[in-house]
Protein backbone atom coordinates (compact mmCIF):
# COMPACT_ATOMS: atom_id res chain seq x y z
CA UNK A 1 0.00 0.00 0.00
CA UNK A 2 1.03 3.17 -0.50
CA UNK A 3 2.25 5.31 2.56
CA UNK A 4 0.05 8.04 2.99
CA UNK A 5 0.59 11.43 4.64
CA UNK A 6 -0.50 12.85 7.62
CA UNK A 7 -3.20 15.39 7.41
CA UNK A 8 -2.14 19.08 6.86
CA UNK A 9 -2.53 21.70 9.61
CA UNK A 10 -5.17 23.82 7.89
CA UNK A 11 -7.29 21.51 5.61
CA UNK A 12 -8.37 24.51 2.97
CA UNK A 13 -6.17 27.39 3.32
CA UNK A 14 -7.70 28.39 0.01
CA UNK A 15 -11.29 29.13 1.83
CA UNK A 16 -11.83 32.37 3.34
CA UNK A 17 -13.21 31.49 6.44
CA UNK A 18 -14.19 34.60 8.47
CA UNK A 19 -15.10 34.63 12.36
CA UNK A 20 -15.88 38.10 13.09
CA UNK A 21 -16.52 39.10 16.89
CA UNK A 22 -19.39 41.20 17.61
CA UNK A 23 -17.40 43.89 18.09
CA UNK A 24 -16.35 43.96 14.79
CA UNK A 25 -19.43 43.40 13.06
CA UNK A 26 -20.81 46.72 14.43
CA UNK A 27 -17.34 47.95 13.23
CA UNK A 28 -18.31 47.03 9.78
CA UNK A 29 -21.91 48.52 9.96
CA UNK A 30 -20.66 51.33 11.25
CA UNK A 31 -18.09 52.14 8.69
CA UNK A 32 -19.97 50.92 5.36
CA UNK A 33 -22.21 54.25 6.05
CA UNK A 34 -19.71 56.74 7.57
CA UNK A 35 -15.86 55.72 5.87
CA UNK A 36 -16.96 53.25 3.08
CA UNK A 37 -17.89 56.70 1.05
CA UNK A 38 -15.59 58.96 2.00
CA UNK A 39 -12.79 56.49 1.06
CA UNK A 40 -13.81 55.33 -2.27
CA UNK A 41 -14.44 59.00 -3.54
CA UNK A 42 -10.69 59.47 -2.31
CA UNK A 43 -9.19 55.90 -3.57
CA UNK A 44 -10.31 57.16 -6.82
CA UNK A 45 -8.51 60.35 -6.39
CA UNK A 46 -5.34 59.04 -5.07
CA UNK A 47 -5.30 55.90 -7.33
CA UNK A 48 -5.41 58.28 -10.45
CA UNK A 49 -2.63 60.64 -8.99
CA UNK A 50 -0.49 57.79 -8.06
CA UNK A 51 -1.02 56.39 -11.48
CA UNK A 52 -0.10 59.44 -13.15
CA UNK A 53 3.42 59.88 -11.03
CA UNK A 54 3.70 56.50 -12.73
CA UNK A 55 3.43 56.94 -16.15
CA UNK A 56 5.07 60.06 -16.49
CA UNK A 57 8.32 58.63 -15.28
CA UNK A 58 7.85 55.91 -17.76
CA UNK A 59 7.87 57.81 -20.97
CA UNK A 60 10.70 56.41 -23.63
CA UNK A 61 11.53 53.00 -21.08
CA UNK A 62 11.71 49.78 -22.77
CA UNK A 63 10.73 46.80 -20.30
CA UNK A 64 13.48 45.82 -18.30
CA UNK A 65 15.16 48.79 -18.73
CA UNK A 66 17.47 49.55 -16.02
CA UNK A 67 16.14 53.49 -14.86
CA UNK A 68 18.76 56.68 -15.23
CA UNK A 69 19.27 58.59 -11.85
CA UNK A 70 16.34 60.90 -12.80
CA UNK A 71 13.97 58.57 -13.12
CA UNK A 72 15.06 56.52 -10.01
CA UNK A 73 15.00 59.63 -7.56
CA UNK A 74 10.98 59.68 -9.13
CA UNK A 75 10.49 56.22 -7.92
CA UNK A 76 12.22 56.48 -4.83
CA UNK A 77 11.02 59.84 -3.55
CA UNK A 78 7.75 60.60 -5.02
CA UNK A 79 6.13 57.12 -6.67
CA UNK A 80 6.53 55.53 -3.50
CA UNK A 81 4.37 58.07 -0.96
CA UNK A 82 2.21 58.26 -3.21
CA UNK A 83 1.41 54.89 -2.78
CA UNK A 84 1.67 54.84 0.59
CA UNK A 85 -0.70 57.29 0.56
CA UNK A 86 -3.18 55.34 -1.20
CA UNK A 87 -2.78 52.77 1.49
CA UNK A 88 -3.35 55.29 4.55
CA UNK A 89 -6.74 55.80 2.37
CA UNK A 90 -7.44 51.50 1.67
CA UNK A 91 -6.85 51.62 6.01
CA UNK A 92 -3.61 51.06 6.48
CA UNK A 93 -3.09 54.04 8.92
CA UNK A 94 -0.30 52.88 11.10
CA UNK A 95 2.22 50.43 9.53
CA UNK A 96 4.94 48.73 11.52
CA UNK A 97 8.46 48.19 10.75
CA UNK A 98 10.58 45.63 12.46
CA UNK A 99 14.21 44.56 12.06
CA UNK A 100 16.49 46.02 9.39
CA UNK A 101 16.46 45.46 5.97
CA UNK A 102 20.04 44.32 4.14
CA UNK A 103 20.68 45.67 1.03
CA UNK A 104 20.87 44.32 -1.90
CA UNK A 105 24.80 43.39 -2.43
CA UNK A 106 24.35 41.15 1.05
CA UNK A 107 20.71 39.50 0.17
CA UNK A 108 19.81 40.27 -3.34
CA UNK A 109 16.64 38.40 -2.62
CA UNK A 110 13.88 39.42 -0.25
CA UNK A 111 11.04 37.34 -0.12
CA UNK A 112 7.41 37.69 1.63
CA UNK A 113 4.74 35.83 2.78
CA UNK A 114 2.04 35.63 3.82
CA UNK A 115 0.26 36.45 -0.12
CA UNK A 116 -3.42 36.88 0.87
CA UNK A 117 -4.80 40.51 -0.61
CA UNK A 118 -4.76 42.90 -3.68
CA UNK A 119 -2.66 45.51 -2.02
CA UNK A 120 0.26 43.08 -1.41
CA UNK A 121 1.71 44.49 -4.82
CA UNK A 122 1.61 48.04 -3.71
CA UNK A 123 3.87 46.58 -0.37
CA UNK A 124 6.19 45.36 -3.17
CA UNK A 125 6.47 48.41 -5.48
CA UNK A 126 6.17 51.60 -2.80
CA UNK A 127 6.58 50.49 1.10
CA UNK A 128 9.04 47.34 0.03
CA UNK A 129 10.71 48.90 -2.68
CA UNK A 130 12.48 46.31 -5.11
CA UNK A 131 12.06 44.84 -8.18
CA UNK A 132 8.77 42.03 -8.05
CA UNK A 133 8.42 38.58 -9.66
CA UNK A 134 5.11 38.77 -11.08
CA UNK A 135 2.29 36.71 -13.40
CA UNK A 136 2.93 37.85 -16.39
CA UNK A 137 -0.93 38.86 -16.88
CA UNK A 138 -0.40 41.59 -14.49
CA UNK A 139 1.62 43.29 -17.44
CA UNK A 140 -1.23 43.29 -19.95
CA UNK A 141 -3.50 45.93 -18.12
CA UNK A 142 -2.81 49.86 -18.58
CA UNK A 143 -3.62 50.27 -14.52
CA UNK A 144 -0.88 47.91 -13.36
CA UNK A 145 1.80 48.21 -15.83
CA UNK A 146 3.16 51.38 -15.53
CA UNK A 147 4.19 50.65 -11.75
CA UNK A 148 5.62 47.14 -13.26
CA UNK A 149 7.63 48.98 -15.72
CA UNK A 150 8.39 51.74 -13.00
CA UNK A 151 9.77 48.64 -10.66
CA UNK A 152 11.39 46.57 -13.61
CA UNK A 153 9.32 43.86 -12.67
CA UNK A 154 9.85 40.48 -13.82
CA UNK A 155 7.04 38.26 -15.45
CA UNK A 156 6.59 34.86 -14.87
CA UNK A 157 4.62 32.80 -17.02
CA UNK A 158 2.48 29.91 -15.05
CA UNK A 159 2.57 26.92 -17.90
CA UNK A 160 4.09 24.18 -16.57
CA UNK A 161 7.11 24.51 -19.68
CA UNK A 162 7.68 27.87 -18.83
CA UNK A 163 8.34 27.09 -15.15
CA UNK A 164 11.60 25.91 -16.12
CA UNK A 165 13.11 28.77 -16.84
CA UNK A 166 12.31 30.87 -13.94
CA UNK A 167 15.29 30.11 -12.31
CA UNK A 168 17.03 31.04 -15.42
CA UNK A 169 15.58 34.58 -15.27
CA UNK A 170 16.05 35.18 -11.52
CA UNK A 171 19.81 34.16 -12.49
CA UNK A 172 19.70 36.46 -15.62
CA UNK A 173 18.15 39.24 -13.19
CA UNK A 174 20.74 38.88 -10.14
CA UNK A 175 24.00 39.78 -12.81
CA UNK A 176 22.24 42.19 -14.64
CA UNK A 177 24.46 45.14 -14.59
CA UNK A 178 23.05 48.60 -12.80
CA UNK A 179 20.93 46.53 -10.83
CA UNK A 180 20.15 48.41 -8.04
CA UNK A 181 17.21 47.07 -6.22
CA UNK A 182 16.34 43.88 -4.67
CA UNK A 183 14.56 40.76 -6.58
CA UNK A 184 11.18 40.40 -4.34
CA UNK A 185 8.57 37.50 -4.74
CA UNK A 186 5.85 36.43 -3.20
CA UNK A 187 7.15 32.52 -2.96
CA UNK A 188 3.52 31.26 -2.05
CA UNK A 189 3.09 31.89 -5.98
CA UNK A 190 -0.85 32.50 -5.20
CA UNK A 191 -3.28 34.15 -2.44
CA UNK A 192 -4.34 32.25 0.29
CA UNK A 193 -6.76 33.19 3.44
CA UNK A 194 -3.76 33.79 5.19
CA UNK A 195 -4.62 30.90 7.82
CA UNK A 196 -1.58 29.29 6.73
CA UNK A 197 1.85 29.69 4.75
CA UNK A 198 1.21 27.63 1.27
CA UNK A 199 3.77 25.78 -0.55
CA UNK A 200 6.54 27.79 -1.51
CA UNK A 201 8.18 27.77 -5.16
CA UNK A 202 11.02 27.22 -5.98
CA UNK A 203 11.64 29.74 -8.64
CA UNK A 204 13.05 32.69 -6.22
CA UNK A 205 15.51 30.11 -4.62
CA UNK A 206 16.99 28.44 -7.96
CA UNK A 207 20.30 30.74 -7.70
CA UNK A 208 20.73 29.39 -4.11
CA UNK A 209 21.90 33.04 -3.56
CA UNK A 210 21.11 34.77 0.29
CA UNK A 211 17.86 35.78 1.17
CA UNK A 212 15.95 38.25 3.26
CA UNK A 213 12.49 36.63 4.33
CA UNK A 214 9.98 39.86 5.07
CA UNK A 215 6.79 38.69 6.92
CA UNK A 216 3.47 40.62 6.97
CA UNK A 217 1.78 40.13 10.25
CA UNK A 218 -1.93 41.45 10.30
CA UNK A 219 -1.96 41.44 13.83
CA UNK A 220 -3.72 38.44 14.10
CA UNK A 221 -6.83 40.48 12.97
CA UNK A 222 -9.25 38.53 9.92
CA UNK A 223 -8.19 39.39 6.50
CA UNK A 224 -11.05 40.83 4.86
CA UNK A 225 -9.85 41.22 1.69
CA UNK A 226 -8.17 37.89 0.85
CA UNK A 227 -7.98 37.19 -2.64
CA UNK A 228 -8.20 33.47 -2.57
CA UNK A 229 -10.11 31.06 -4.53
CA UNK A 230 -12.93 30.14 -2.30
CA UNK A 231 -13.30 33.83 -0.97
CA UNK A 232 -16.19 36.26 -0.61
CA UNK A 233 -16.74 38.30 -4.01
CA UNK A 234 -14.09 40.91 -4.40
CA UNK A 235 -16.36 44.13 -4.82
CA UNK A 236 -17.50 42.71 -1.04
CA UNK A 237 -14.41 41.95 0.09
CA UNK A 238 -12.73 45.32 -0.78
CA UNK A 239 -16.00 46.92 0.66
CA UNK A 240 -15.91 45.29 3.62
CA UNK A 241 -11.91 46.17 4.22
CA UNK A 242 -12.50 49.90 3.46
CA UNK A 243 -15.50 49.77 6.18
CA UNK A 244 -13.29 48.70 8.86
CA UNK A 245 -11.55 51.47 10.96
CA UNK A 246 -7.99 50.59 10.15
CA UNK A 247 -6.33 47.59 9.22
CA UNK A 248 -3.47 47.09 11.60
CA UNK A 249 0.01 45.51 9.96
CA UNK A 250 3.69 44.70 10.95
CA UNK A 251 6.31 44.32 8.35
CA UNK A 252 9.00 42.65 10.19
CA UNK A 253 12.08 41.83 8.56
CA UNK A 254 13.80 39.01 9.15
CA UNK A 255 17.75 38.08 9.74
CA UNK A 256 19.09 36.97 6.37
CA UNK A 257 18.83 33.40 5.18
CA UNK A 258 22.34 31.79 3.92
CA UNK A 259 21.79 28.60 2.19
CA UNK A 260 23.73 25.50 3.24
CA UNK A 261 25.64 23.54 -0.28
CA UNK A 262 22.68 21.17 0.15
CA UNK A 263 20.07 24.14 -0.21
CA UNK A 264 22.12 25.03 -2.94
CA UNK A 265 22.16 22.51 -4.36
CA UNK A 266 18.05 21.45 -3.69
CA UNK A 267 15.97 25.09 -4.35
CA UNK A 268 13.13 22.54 -3.15
CA UNK A 269 14.38 21.62 0.73
CA UNK A 270 15.81 26.05 0.30
CA UNK A 271 12.51 27.00 -0.01
CA UNK A 272 10.43 24.52 2.46
CA UNK A 273 13.01 26.06 5.28
CA UNK A 274 12.19 29.15 4.31
CA UNK A 275 8.92 28.67 4.65
CA UNK A 276 9.21 26.45 8.25
CA UNK A 277 11.30 29.65 9.42
CA UNK A 278 9.08 32.39 8.20
CA UNK A 279 5.26 31.02 9.66
CA UNK A 280 7.45 29.93 12.73
CA UNK A 281 8.08 33.88 13.23
CA UNK A 282 3.81 33.73 12.42
CA UNK A 283 3.37 31.18 14.87
CA UNK A 284 1.39 30.08 11.77
CA UNK A 285 1.11 26.72 10.69
CA UNK A 286 2.86 26.03 7.04
CA UNK A 287 1.41 22.88 4.47
CA UNK A 288 2.38 22.01 0.97
CA UNK A 289 -1.06 23.21 -0.70
CA UNK A 290 -0.06 25.26 -3.79
CA UNK A 291 -1.77 27.11 -6.91
CA UNK A 292 -2.41 23.35 -8.49
CA UNK A 293 -4.71 22.86 -4.95
CA UNK A 294 -6.36 26.15 -6.42
CA UNK A 295 -6.93 24.45 -9.82
CA UNK A 296 -8.78 21.69 -7.77
CA UNK A 297 -10.74 23.75 -5.74
CA UNK A 298 -11.90 25.75 -8.93
CA UNK A 299 -12.53 22.34 -10.24
CA UNK A 300 -14.68 21.02 -7.49
CA UNK A 301 -16.71 24.09 -6.91
CA UNK A 302 -17.56 24.11 -10.71
CA UNK A 303 -19.03 20.19 -9.54
CA UNK A 304 -20.80 21.39 -7.47
CA UNK A 305 -19.15 20.15 -4.48
CA UNK A 306 -17.40 21.92 -1.13
CA UNK A 307 -13.87 23.58 -1.97
CA UNK A 308 -12.56 21.30 0.84
CA UNK A 309 -12.69 18.37 -1.56
CA UNK A 310 -10.28 20.06 -3.91
CA UNK A 311 -7.84 20.78 -1.34
CA UNK A 312 -5.49 17.98 -0.83
CA UNK A 313 -2.22 19.11 -0.51
CA UNK A 314 -0.95 18.44 -4.07
CA UNK A 315 2.65 19.27 -3.59
CA UNK A 316 2.65 15.91 -1.03
CA UNK A 317 -0.02 13.91 -3.15
CA UNK A 318 1.55 14.55 -6.23
CA UNK A 319 5.07 13.19 -5.55
CA UNK A 320 3.61 10.37 -3.00
CA UNK A 321 1.49 9.77 -6.01
CA UNK A 322 2.96 9.80 -9.43
CA UNK A 323 0.11 11.93 -10.79
CA UNK A 324 -0.08 15.25 -12.61
CA UNK A 325 -2.47 18.18 -11.92
CA UNK A 326 -4.20 17.01 -15.18
CA UNK A 327 -4.83 13.70 -14.10
CA UNK A 328 -5.34 14.15 -10.67
CA UNK A 329 -8.25 16.41 -11.85
CA UNK A 330 -9.96 13.85 -13.68
CA UNK A 331 -9.70 11.88 -11.05
CA UNK A 332 -11.85 14.80 -8.99
CA UNK A 333 -14.54 14.75 -11.89
CA UNK A 334 -14.92 10.22 -11.66
CA UNK A 335 -14.86 10.94 -7.96
CA UNK A 336 -17.73 13.01 -8.23
CA UNK A 337 -19.83 10.59 -9.96
CA UNK A 338 -19.15 8.13 -7.74
CA UNK A 339 -20.02 10.57 -4.80
CA UNK A 340 -23.70 11.23 -5.62
CA UNK A 341 -24.50 13.54 -2.68
CA UNK A 342 -21.83 15.96 -4.15
CA UNK A 343 -20.11 16.53 -0.23
CA UNK A 344 -16.76 15.24 -0.69
CA UNK A 345 -17.44 12.26 1.95
CA UNK A 346 -17.96 8.94 -0.34
CA UNK A 347 -19.78 6.42 1.43
CA UNK A 348 -20.03 2.60 0.98
CA UNK A 349 -23.74 2.60 -0.34
CA UNK A 350 -22.39 5.47 -2.92
CA UNK A 351 -19.65 3.25 -3.76
CA UNK A 352 -21.73 -0.11 -4.48
CA UNK A 353 -24.38 2.24 -6.26
CA UNK A 354 -22.11 3.59 -8.53
CA UNK A 355 -20.69 0.20 -9.37
CA UNK A 356 -23.76 -1.23 -9.21
CA UNK A 357 -22.22 -4.78 -7.95
CA UNK A 358 -24.27 -6.86 -5.99
CA UNK A 359 -22.03 -8.73 -4.01
CA UNK A 360 -21.47 -7.01 -0.34
CA UNK A 361 -18.28 -8.80 1.33
CA UNK A 362 -16.53 -7.78 -2.04
CA UNK A 363 -18.20 -4.14 -2.01
CA UNK A 364 -16.70 -4.06 1.93
CA UNK A 365 -13.48 -5.43 1.33
CA UNK A 366 -13.02 -2.78 -1.27
CA UNK A 367 -13.94 0.35 0.97
CA UNK A 368 -11.80 -0.70 3.60
CA UNK A 369 -8.76 -0.62 1.22
CA UNK A 370 -9.65 3.11 0.59
CA UNK A 371 -10.78 3.75 4.17
CA UNK A 372 -7.87 3.11 6.32
CA UNK A 373 -8.97 5.43 8.59
CA UNK A 374 -11.93 3.42 9.47
CA UNK A 375 -13.90 6.98 9.07
CA UNK A 376 -16.83 5.04 7.00
CA UNK A 377 -16.62 7.89 4.44
CA UNK A 378 -13.80 8.77 1.86
CA UNK A 379 -12.33 12.01 0.75
CA UNK A 380 -11.05 12.58 -2.19
CA UNK A 381 -7.44 11.95 -0.60
CA UNK A 382 -8.61 8.74 0.64
CA UNK A 383 -10.12 8.15 -2.76
CA UNK A 384 -6.74 8.83 -4.40
CA UNK A 385 -4.78 6.53 -2.47
CA UNK A 386 -6.96 3.98 -2.20
CA UNK A 387 -7.21 3.88 -5.94
CA UNK A 388 -3.26 3.92 -6.60
CA UNK A 389 -3.50 1.05 -4.08
CA UNK A 390 -5.73 -1.01 -6.11
CA UNK A 391 -3.71 -0.11 -9.15
CA UNK A 392 -0.46 -1.34 -7.90
CA UNK A 393 -2.07 -4.45 -6.26
CA UNK A 394 -3.79 -5.58 -9.65
CA UNK A 395 -2.25 -8.57 -11.51
CA UNK A 396 -2.02 -8.96 -14.75
CA UNK A 397 -4.73 -9.11 -16.43
CA UNK A 398 -4.76 -11.07 -19.42
CA UNK A 399 -5.43 -14.51 -17.55
CA UNK A 400 -8.52 -13.01 -15.46
CA UNK A 401 -9.94 -11.23 -18.98
CA UNK A 402 -9.57 -14.85 -20.66
CA UNK A 403 -11.10 -16.89 -17.73
CA UNK A 404 -14.20 -14.23 -17.29
CA UNK A 405 -14.95 -14.23 -20.69
CA UNK A 406 -15.14 -17.75 -21.02
CA UNK A 407 -17.86 -17.45 -18.30
CA UNK A 408 -19.31 -14.13 -20.03
CA UNK A 409 -19.81 -14.39 -23.35
CA UNK A 410 -22.78 -16.12 -25.35
CA UNK A 411 -23.09 -16.62 -29.20
CA UNK A 412 -21.21 -14.66 -31.31
CA UNK A 413 -18.91 -13.41 -29.00
CA UNK A 414 -21.82 -10.85 -27.24
CA UNK A 415 -22.06 -10.82 -23.40
CA UNK A 416 -25.57 -11.02 -22.53
CA UNK A 417 -27.14 -10.47 -18.80
CA UNK A 418 -27.33 -14.35 -18.69
CA UNK A 419 -22.99 -13.90 -19.00
CA UNK A 420 -23.03 -11.29 -15.96
CA UNK A 421 -25.21 -13.54 -14.38
CA UNK A 422 -22.88 -16.90 -14.98
CA UNK A 423 -19.82 -14.65 -13.99
CA UNK A 424 -21.61 -13.62 -10.49
CA UNK A 425 -22.43 -16.63 -9.47
CA UNK A 426 -19.08 -17.70 -9.06
CA UNK A 427 -18.99 -15.72 -5.50
CA UNK A 428 -22.50 -15.63 -4.91
CA UNK A 429 -25.26 -18.30 -5.40
CA UNK A 430 -28.48 -15.74 -5.63
CA UNK A 431 -27.71 -13.59 -8.47
CA UNK A 432 -30.61 -12.36 -9.37
CA UNK A 433 -31.48 -11.38 -13.30
CA UNK A 434 -32.36 -8.05 -12.66
CA UNK A 435 -28.97 -7.37 -10.50
CA UNK A 436 -27.32 -9.46 -14.11
CA UNK A 437 -28.75 -6.70 -16.24
CA UNK A 438 -28.40 -3.75 -13.90
CA UNK A 439 -24.66 -4.30 -13.82
CA UNK A 440 -24.40 -4.72 -17.29
CA UNK A 441 -26.06 -1.70 -18.38
CA UNK A 442 -23.18 0.13 -15.71
CA UNK A 443 -21.08 -1.36 -17.98
CA UNK A 444 -22.17 -0.50 -20.75
CA UNK A 445 -22.59 3.36 -19.71
CA UNK A 446 -18.74 3.56 -18.53
CA UNK A 447 -18.05 2.35 -22.21
CA UNK A 448 -20.40 4.74 -23.49
CA UNK A 449 -22.09 2.45 -25.78
CA UNK A 450 -25.65 3.59 -27.48
CA UNK A 451 -28.34 2.33 -26.03
CA UNK A 452 -29.55 -1.17 -27.63
CA UNK A 453 -25.47 -1.66 -29.11
CA UNK A 454 -24.02 -4.77 -27.65
CA UNK A 455 -21.97 -5.06 -24.99
CA UNK A 456 -18.54 -7.17 -26.54
CA UNK A 457 -15.51 -9.15 -25.59
CA UNK A 458 -13.55 -5.67 -26.80
CA UNK A 459 -15.99 -3.51 -25.03
CA UNK A 460 -15.03 -5.81 -21.40
CA UNK A 461 -11.40 -5.67 -22.24
CA UNK A 462 -11.51 -1.73 -22.48
CA UNK A 463 -13.09 -1.73 -19.04
CA UNK A 464 -10.93 -3.60 -17.48
CA UNK A 465 -7.78 -1.38 -18.41
CA UNK A 466 -9.92 1.59 -17.46
CA UNK A 467 -10.66 0.36 -13.89
CA UNK A 468 -8.74 -1.02 -10.81
CA UNK A 469 -12.09 -1.26 -9.32
CA UNK A 470 -13.90 -4.29 -11.65
CA UNK A 471 -10.37 -5.39 -12.09
CA UNK A 472 -10.10 -6.65 -8.36
CA UNK A 473 -13.97 -7.19 -7.92
CA UNK A 474 -13.59 -9.93 -10.95
CA UNK A 475 -10.68 -11.45 -9.10
CA UNK A 476 -12.24 -11.43 -5.69
CA UNK A 477 -14.93 -13.29 -7.63
CA UNK A 478 -12.99 -15.78 -9.61
CA UNK A 479 -9.96 -16.20 -7.49
CA UNK A 480 -11.55 -15.38 -3.81
CA UNK A 481 -10.98 -12.38 -1.73
CA UNK A 482 -7.56 -13.73 0.14
CA UNK A 483 -5.75 -14.22 -3.33
CA UNK A 484 -5.63 -10.60 -3.80
CA UNK A 485 -2.65 -8.79 -2.09
CA UNK A 486 -2.67 -5.73 -1.02
CA UNK A 487 -0.94 -5.45 2.17
CA UNK A 488 2.40 -4.76 1.27
CA UNK A 489 3.55 -1.29 1.87
CA UNK A 490 5.19 -0.02 -0.93
CA UNK A 491 5.40 3.63 -2.33
CA UNK A 492 4.84 5.22 -6.15
CA UNK A 493 8.72 5.07 -6.68
CA UNK A 494 8.35 0.82 -6.18
CA UNK A 495 6.29 1.34 -9.26
CA UNK A 496 7.68 4.25 -11.14
CA UNK A 497 5.69 2.99 -14.21
CA UNK A 498 2.61 2.30 -12.95
CA UNK A 499 -0.01 4.69 -12.99
CA UNK A 500 -3.82 4.99 -12.20
CA UNK A 501 -5.77 4.25 -15.84
CA UNK A 502 -9.40 5.12 -15.61
CA UNK A 503 -12.05 4.70 -18.30
CA UNK A 504 -12.57 7.74 -19.85
CA UNK A 505 -16.21 9.20 -19.10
Amino acid sequence: MVRRPPEPAVWNPLKQSLSLSVWEKIELAIGCVTILPVRIILNIIVFFCVWVTMVLPMIGVKPREHLDPIRRFLVTHVTRRMIRVQLFVCGFLWIRYEGKRQSHRETPVNVMAPHCTPFDGFFTGGIVYGSPMICSGVMDSIFTRPIMMLTEAIPIAREAKARVKIGEEVLKFLKSPGKQTHLMAFPEGTCSSGRSMICFRRGAFAPGVAVQPIVLDYMKRPVLAAWTFDALNLLLAAAMHLSRFYTPLTIRFLDPYHPSEAEKADPTLYANNVQAVMARSLNMPHTQHSLDDGKLVYAALRLGMPSDVGSIETGVTKSALGLNTDELTEQLVRYSKFNSARNGDLTLQEMTSYLAWPIANHMERMFGLYDTGHHQKLTFRDFLFGLVDLSLAVPESSRLQSDALKLLQADGGVIDAAGVKALLSEAMSNVSDEEAEVLLSRWSSLCKLDAGSPFTADAFTTLLSGSPEYTALIHWTLRGLDSYPVNEEITADDEPDKRVHTAKE
